[in-house]
């Protein structure tokens, strides 16, 4: 082998042990933590069918959504979801049905639901519920990934008043949403794979150095 060629072939494994030390060390730095989001929003004054300005006839709901970080690509996410009501002093039950869960990106400038969940709801104590049939569970397909991703909340609810009249039931969604984050794609394969092939350049070079074929390569 000419020293030309040993000059590359040395490079090339080079970059591939640094390639692959690089995205294990990423890998590593991403171990899964527990975390809690919360979305919170008023829903406003519908007494009398329209929409008031009664402080007293708003509630606000707090959605408390548990998770695991960092979301990786392809992965389904088990999303536990309490729900939190605050009426106020003029509503007399909230019934909310159902919690719709999706998870969004802006796309163009427009909030693009890209995988969702829908779950009826059941009773957790007072003015709290959860999903009646376990947790919310989000499919995101198998090419998303990045940054900016988060998630929203929409509510099938019932509202009545302390005068007996009812609002509902309505879809109502919060201007909120939860902080953005990322969706990482999983490189411990790739780094498996590139540490194997630098692995076997340097065998390779360990090789035809004892035979006497790896000419010497000087730096001036």
């Amino acid at each position: 082998m000419d020293r030309a060629s040993a000059v590359v072939w040395t490079v090339a494994i080079g970059l591939l042990l640094v390639d692959g030390a690089f995205a294990l060390t990423l890998t590593w730095n991403a171990a899964p933590h527990p975390a809690t989001w919360t979305i919170e929003g008023t829903f406003p004054d519908h007494h009398g069918g329209r929409v008031g300005s009664n402080v007293s006839d708003q509630v606000v709901f707090t959605f408390r959504i548990n998770t695991t970080l960092p979301w990786r690509r392809g992965q389904i996410q088990t999303l536990p979801i309490d729900v939190v009501a605050a009426p106020g002093s003029g509503v007399r039950l909230v019934e909310p049905a159902t919690l719709s869960l999706q998870l969004q990106r802006w796309v163009y400038g427009v909030r693009t639901a890209l995988a969702g969940d829908l779950r009826p709801l059941a009773a957790a104590g007072a003015n709290r519920w959860t999903t009646s049939d376990g947790s919310m569970h989000l499919s995101p397909s198998f090419d998303l990934a990045g940054s900016s991703f988060f998630l929203a909340v929409r509510l099938n609810v019932t509202v009545e008043y302390q005068d007996g009249s009812r609002y509902g039931p309505v879809a109502w969604e919060p201007d909120a949403r939860t902080p953005f984050f990322y969706v990482l794609t999983d490189l411990a394969p790739w780094a498996v794979a590139t540490l194997a092939a630098g692995g076997i350049g340097v065998a390779f070079i360990v090789v035809y150095w004892r035979r006497g074929r790896w000419p010497l390569i000087r730096v001036r």
